[in-house]
Parts: structure tokens; sequence; C-alpha cells
């Protein structure tokens, strides 16, 4: 070997050393970053190598460890917009709203809203599409949900819309007609024959508007009997329903007794529902009215949204109603720790990584019942911290600057030696 053959030890020492000062200043430095993933620099040895054109050199190469599958630690937050993975995968991102960019990946669920592209809603106004997006930008990726907020985990991925028009008029909050409403009272027994007593009540058409009516119950003859009539409040609207009911001797009717409605608007829309009577009693000297409880619904927009631990993006609307949107992937991989650690604190598939295995959290396949395992589950309003060890570090820190030091002592004897012998020569 060249006596200048022998700078090549303590020089890739010096330089293995100084990566692994460079994984060590990264790694403190993003110790607040959440969802950071440290890394550290392990050591090969060289033994009769060729580096370029030097034959029979030996030394020290680095390579990088990452650390991705390791946890950090989750910090409550009570920021809807945050959401930590609480064991295995990473969220899926990609770099454009339309899913035609780079798909990449991540464990930082700090998410945020991101106005996208604009475009005209039924009423030809202008307005921005809003979605969910990590600190980068990159727009974080689920499942959509149908109009009943069934999930098909295994379909293709959508980008995260959460703006007020993505659910328009006829999506997962659109009116819904009554089919079951159920009155409370109580008729008093004083009531003369022939007299009445008034209920105001209110459904829900299938339009979503309220149509107001009124139910008369009138006394007959016999004491106990009552006949009920639907009077709608809109002189438009009609009615012919009614209902006769006999009471026991208790003032009570049977639990099933039940009278089917239908009330007509003027502009021909019908509404048939079931009035369940079973808490309408005739007892005492007093009418006492204790409402109407009733479903359906008016049309509602989109006011906001959560995440649930399955990963599910729930819907909330102006109207009342919650509903699923979408439900949130994650991706697992052969070997997560050899995915390329990217800017942003984000990670791309590699050849060693293998490819992405996208897996849904609580299967919502009615077929799978014995679920024996679950590899992760998701915690709303959390988010995870990196995972840097801060007293492993420094003790990393004080070995690298000793084999530093090392290093440098050989280099500098190395020095020494060629000069020793370039004098000797002359």
């Amino acid at each position: 070997m060249p006596i200048y053959g022998m700078y090549s030890a303590p020089v890739l020492g010096m330089i293995a050393q100084t990566s692994a000062f460079g994984s060590i200043s990264q790694n403190i430095s993003n110790m607040h970053t959440g969802g950071y993933k440290a890394h550290d620099t392990r050591f090969s040895t060289v033994l009769a190598s060729q580096v370029g054109n030097a034959k029979d050199i030996g030394g020290t190469l680095s390579h990088t460890r990452d650390y991705i599958e390791k946890q950090g630690r989750l910090q409550n937050t009570k920021n809807t917009l945050d959401l930590a993975i609480d064991g295995k995968g990473l969220f899926v991102l990609n770099t454009k709203a339309d899913g035609s960019g780079d798909t990449l990946y991540t464990r930082d669920g700090a998410f945020e809203k991101k106005a996208g592209e604009s475009t005209q809603n039924l009423a030809g106004q202008t307005y921005n599409k809003a979605y969910l997006t990590d600190k980068n930008g990159h727009y974080l990726q689920g499942w959509a949900a149908d109009g009943a907020g069934a999930i098909a985990a295994g379909g293709g991925l959508s980008s995260i819309r959460v703006d007020t028009e993505a659910f328009g008029v006829n999506g997962p909050a659109a009116a819904q007609a009554t089919t079951v409403a159920e009155v409370a009272l109580n008729l008093p027994i004083t009531t003369a024959v022939g007299g009445s007593q008034t209920a105001p009540a209110s459904i829900i058409d299938a339009n979503g508007d309220t149509q107001n009516f009124d139910l008369v119950f009138t006394r007959n003859r016999p004491a106990q009997d009552w006949t009920m009539t639907v009077i709608p409040k809109d002189a438009t609207s009609t009615s012919a329903s009614t209902g006769s009911f006999t009471f026991d001797e208790n003032g009570a009717l049977p639990a099933s007794t039940e009278v089917p409605i239908a009330i007509t608007t003027a502009a021909g829309v019908t509404t048939t529902f079931t009035l369940k009577v079973k808490d309408v009693t005739s007892l005492g000297q007093g009418f006492v009215y204790f409402g109407l409880q009733r479903d359906g619904r008016a049309a509602g927009e989109l006011d906001g949204f959560h995440f649930d631990n399955t990963g599910k993006v729930v819907g909330e609307f102006t109207n009342g109603h919650q509903a699923t949107l979408y439900k949130l992937p994650l991706a697992t991989f052969t070997n997560a720790n050899a995915l390329d650690r990217l800017t942003g604190n984000v990670f791309e598939r590699s050849v060693a990584s293998g490819e992405a295995t996208l897996r849904e959290v609580r299967t919502e396949n009615p077929e799978i019942t014995n679920v024996m395992w679950e590899f992760a589950t998701f915690m709303p309003e959390y988010h995870e911290l990196s995972n840097v060890d801060l007293q492993n570090q420094f003790t990393y820190m004080i070995m690298s600057q000793q084999a530093y030091n090392s290093s440098a002592t050989v280099f500098k004897t190395v020095d020494e030696m060629t000069k020793m012998a370039a004098s000797l020569k002359t």
C-alpha cells in the first residue's frame, strides 16, 4: 500500500463520524417536531477494498438507519384537526388534489384546511373547495362513503373535501320525509260530549319543508270514546285522516295503537306517516300536551366534522344530522424503516420498503366478525410527537466525538510520519 494510502482509514473515520454528528444534530433540532422519526448512523468496516483508484485500503463507511416504526409520545391537543396513530401504519397523502400526483406517507397527523380550486355552486356563486392537508400542503387520502354512509374499503382513494358545498342537497344530509311520529297528551274525562281538545303538531315532507297541522280530539257519547281528526293549518293542504279510540278503565290505550296519516300540499307533495298514540291517556280534569316526536329532517349543509377512533371523518350538518363522509386507511410496509425520507417529515416508498398495503382499522365488512387483533387505532384530538430520545442522542454525541478525535489523532500521526519520511529522502 502506498504511504499516502495510510490517510484513508482516518479520513473515512472522520467522514463517518461527521455523518453521525449530522444525524444527531438533526434529531435534536426536531425533538419537538410532530411525527418526526429519529435516525442514527451505523458503521461498516472497509477492508481490502477499492475506493476510486486506490487499492488495499481500509477504513469505516457510514450508513443511516431510520426508526420510522418506533412510535413517539402522544399528546392531547383538544384540536379537532389533530389525529394520531396508536400502533403501526402511516397516513396516505398525495401531492395533487385529484390524486394524480406522487403518493407520500407520514405519521404527522397535525392536519390543516387548505383552499383548493375555485368552482361554482348550484346558485352560480363562486367558492373554493376545501381539503384536509398536512403542513406541507399534501392532500390527505381516504375512502369516500356512499350516500348512506357506507364505506367500501379497498376501492380508490380520494382527497378529503370538507367545504360546505362538498355534500349538496342529495348528499348524506338530504331532506327526509317523516315516516313515524308519536304524540303524548292527556284528554280530560270531564270534556263534554261533542267537545274537543286540540294539539298542534308538524312533520317534514319530502322537500324538507315543515307541514303544520292540528290533532283535534272530539269526545263521543260513550264516556271514553274519542275521534281524532287531522286538520292542516295551511288552507291549501288537505287530509282526510281520522282515528277512533276507546280508552280502558285506566284511561289508557293498547301499546300497539297507531293511526296512518297522509297530508297533501297544494303542490301535490304527499307525506304518509304512522302516528303512534300509545302515550295518549284520558284521565282527570285537565288537558295536558306533552309534545310530538317525529323522524325526518330538512336538508342540511356541512357545518363541521370530527374524527373517530376507527379513522372515520364524521360530518356534522346544520340540521343536526351526523354522517360518515370518509374513512382513512393506514399504509403498512414489509420494512417501513426502509422508506425514503423526504423534506417535510414525509416518506416515500422504496425498493427495500416494499409496496404499501392499505389497511382498514375495525373493518366495516359484516362478514368479518372475529377480529382477533388490531394493528392500530386512531386517537382523535391527539398529536404524535417526535420519537427522539434526548439522553441517547447526547450519549451518541460523546461517543462520536471520541471516535472523531481518535481518527483525527491517527491522521495527524500519519501526517507527521509522511513529513518525516519526506525529510529523510532529502
